[in-house]
């Protein structure tokens, strides 16, 4: 793919290696110099439960794997909130209106 910035040419590449992931759930934190967004998979932990029936199980725990930290400045991460914004936007007007539970 490429992508024009000021008249130059910008190739994007996609290295094979490249982890793709569902985010199952992001925490963000920040400190006076920036953000970090902090992505997990979730994976519950189960346990049996012979009172409930022979194969019955209950969750035990949840598990929160970290498959990726992204680090953004203060300037970016306000970049991206426009972006999604936008994207949101033209989804919703596809779509419909994204309910939050």
């Amino acid at each position: 793919m490429i992508v024009m910035s000021r008249n130059i040419p910008i190739k994007v590449e996609r290295k094979e290696e490249v982890p793709s992931f569902y985010a199952e759930s992001i925490q963000m934190v920040h400190s006076i110099s920036g953000f970090k967004m902090i992505i997990f998979k979730d994976q519950a932990e189960y346990a049996t439960e012979p009172s409930i029936g022979p194969n019955a199980l209950i969750p035990r725990a949840i598990i929160k794997e970290i498959v990726a930290e992204v680090s953004f400045s203060p300037h970016q991460l306000k970049i991206l909130q426009k972006v999604i914004e936008e994207q949101i936007k033209a989804y919703e007007s596809r779509f419909g209106e994204i309910a939050l539970p």
